[in-house]
């Protein structure tokens, strides 16, 4: 090696060891007469004052941890690199690109470190500048930047007076409201609607601060009792939502309902909401008990709305009935199968992508009355929905639902006798199916078994095998021999069912007695069988198990399967929910898509939003909606495709694509394109899937 003499004394002064590993004793230090360098790691340049690399050590960014609150419109934070040199000496530095670890907060300008915050998220956002030097090893300089959101709502008549009202809450549960709804430790997917909060106590004139807390956004309403019409509640405004769905993606809100009266704040007990980072685009399709029909809740960007699509299902000639009752939906959500006219008469097949508001809404085949047209309760979609695995009175057949005409099996055979509740998987491989039920009818019976058909290829079946006997699990808290209404997971891995005495959730004993309530409770099986696993976080209310009729969303979102179901327990209170009613109402319990043996794998349910809280709301099932796409109008990021949901140059919030480091997309996700996809995948139906072979 080269021996190089010279002594540092000053900015003009040199040479010097530069851009240098910085892990070795002798980096940076001045060069010394004898010191023995090699060339090819090291630089030897003079120190320059017109040079920003001349002499440069080390790099800090300044302001160091800033914080920057926020309220609803954009806000700046200017960032400088600083540079440190071997002499001791500092000097901005005009060059460096800039970056941010994640932009759900704002984003950065890479070439004048200028932070602009979008105004509706709070996070805290990793900093970082690169300053590349000649030889090829960059420098970095990094600080974090707090974005803290902060949005206080006063609803009318609450004026702002009260913010002073709660400087120090005291605790006295005597006082102290009572927070029902959302339920503690309930999970959310993060495009949920923003949720009417429900409480009990307070007289008129008493103040309440409602408050959503994650560690860097906070959201508070103040809302004053106004007397005998005041329902005790507050629907979160969707701004304030969005921020608290958004900000610290991976933390829990924390939700209080403190009270103001004779002077005094009484703090309220705090629940805790889980916001899984994945959105449930899509339709549910439920049958209103009261109505004799089927509505539709979907999701838009304003919210969910609630839609009577079948306003005129075509009549009985004979009498005028329009009922449409025991629907099923295709899982591309373009088809829904169902039985008509009280249950006495044929079933047909609707086109979701029509005009169903025609009179008579048209069918895939026309109903007929006097002819023998087939007719079933229960019906499932296969995989394509060019088939339909149904039942009537006893056991499974198969339809054509073009043209409503039984199919015969090409292989194989169908379970015959007290065989109903057929359930296609997504892959098509099985049929699950409720086995040996005994009772007066499909949808009433005491005791069953869950089996399950494998089907070998098109039309062709396996024997059938038992899975679950229906007495086994007679010892479990809600008692009963009787299994109904098996459903699958998206990935065809799991069967979810309900176990109770019953499989219908009441029953009319007769005699003028009133009407006999069951428990019932949902479980979780493989394919194979084996011991199921109890949902006792879903299926448990304060008055004990309350879960039936469980069908899973068409998609894996946030590391979670999502199961809807009906149950009688209270939703909120009694002024705006349906507390002390009993009324059949919608609920979601997100189930880990990676269940741990003997673990719950449940979580607490949220309640449907857009439902009719005055009707019984059962059989909900759930049709895709496609994921938002470049462009269109959004509220959170994981309804696009893929990339961010954010402001457009109009101000509008709207899908933008990934940025070009963003991680791909994996299986059974959704994507935009295939470039959006892992390797491997495709992106298919707007999902990444694994090509055939």
């Amino acid at each position: 090696m080269p021996a190089l003499a010279g002594a540092m004394s000053g900015c003009d002064a040199g040479p010097y060891i530069r851009n240098c590993d910085p892990t070795l004793p002798s980096c940076g230090a001045p060069i010394d007469a004898g010191m023995a360098l090699d060339v090819r790691v090291f630089e030897v340049r003079t120190l320059d004052a017109d040079d920003p690399y001349a002499g440069l050590q080390s790099i800090t960014v300044t302001p160091d941890n800033p914080t920057l609150t926020v309220r609803g419109t954009p806000t700046t934070q200017v960032f400088m690199a600083v540079g440190h040199y071997i002499d001791g000496t500092t000097r901005p530095l005009p060059l460096g690109t800039w970056s941010v670890d994640r932009a759900f907060a704002g984003s950065m300008d890479p070439d004048t470190g200028r932070f602009t915050a979008n105004g509706q998220v709070g996070d805290a956002v990793h900093v970082d500048v690169q300053v590349p030097r000649p030889s090829g090893v960059a420098l970095h300089g990094t600080t974090t930047l707090t974005v803290r959101y902060e949005r206080d709502v006063l609803v009318t008549p609450s004026t702002d007076a009260a913010r002073s009202l709660f400087g120090a809450p005291v605790t006295d549960a005597s006082r102290a409201v009572v927070l029902r709804y959302p339920l503690d430790g309930a999970r959310m997917p993060q495009n949920v609607a923003a949720p009417d909060v429900q409480w009990e106590g307070g007289a008129a004139g008493d103040v309440y601060r409602v408050r959503l807390v994650k560690p860097h956004a906070t959201v508070t309403g103040y809302v004053t009792h106004t007397g005998a019409a005041f329902r005790f509640d507050w629907g979160v405004d969707a701004s304030g939502w969005r921020a608290i769905v958004e900000s610290d993606p991976t933390s829990p809100a924390t939700l209080t309902v403190d009270r103001a009266t004779g002077g005094a704040a009484v703090a309220g007990a705090p629940v805790t909401l889980q916001i899984a980072q994945g959105s449930l685009a899509g339709a549910v399709y439920y049958w209103d008990l009261r109505a004799g029909k089927i509505l539709r809740v979907r999701e838009t960007p304003t919210g969910p709305v609630r839609e009577d699509f079948l306003p005129r299902p075509p009549a009985r000639r004979s009498d005028g009935s329009r009922c449409v009752a025991c629907h099923t939906v295709s899982r591309d959500g373009l088809q829904m199968a169902a039985e008509l006219w009280e249950g006495q008469g044929p079933s047909s097949v609707f086109d979701l992508t029509a005009d169903l508001s025609r009179d008579p809404a048209p069918t895939r085949f026309t109903p007929n009355e006097t002819t023998n047209q087939p007719s079933w309760v229960y019906g499932s979609f296969n995989a394509d929905a060019t088939r339909l695995i149904a039942n009537r009175l006893g056991g499974l057949f198969l339809v054509d639902p073009a043209t409503g005409s039984t199919v015969s099996p090409r292989a194989g055979t169908l379970p015959q006798g007290n065989s109903v509740q057929p359930s296609w998987s997504p892959d098509g491989h099985t049929i699950a199916y409720v086995a040996n039920a005994v009772g007066p009818g499909p949808t009433a019976f005491a005791a069953s078994d869950l089996a399950t058909i494998n089907v070998t290829a098109a039309d062709s079946f396996d024997a059938p095998v038992q899975r679950v006997p229906g007495a086994s699990l007679a010892a479990r808290a809600e008692r009963g021999n009787a299994v109904a209404y098996p459903t699958w997971t998206p990935d065809s891995r799991w069967i979810a069912f309900q176990h109770g005495p019953y499989s219908e959730s009441d029953r009319d004993l007769g005699g003028g007695m009133p009407r006999m309530r069951y428990p019932s409770a949902l479980y979780l099986v493989g394919p194979s069988g084996g011991a199921p696993t109890r949902l006792d976080r879903a299926s448990q209310d304060a008055a004990g198990d309350d879960a039936y009729f469980p069908n899973f969303s068409p998609f894996i979102q946030g590391g979670q399967y999502w199961l809807m179901y009906f149950s009688r327990r209270d939703y909120g209170n009694v002024q705006a929910g349906t507390r002390g009613t009993g009324r059949r109402q919608l609920w979601v319990t997100a189930i880990s898509a990676s269940p741990t043996a003997g673990t719950d794998p449940s979580s607490t349910p949220y309640w449907l939003p857009g439902q009719d809280v005055a009707s019984d709301n059962v059989s909900g099932f759930w049709a895709p909606q496609p994921c938002r796409s470049r462009g269109m109008s959004c509220t959170v990021s994981s309804e696009c495709c893929a990339g961010s949901c954010s402001a457009n140059a109009a101000g509008a919030l709207v899908c933008n694509p990934p940025p070009p480091q963003a991680p791909c997309r994996g299986e059974r996700e959704r994507c935009g394109a295939s470039g959006d996809c892992c390797d491997g995948l495709a992106c298919a139906a707007n999902v990444c899937l694994r090509p055939p072979g």
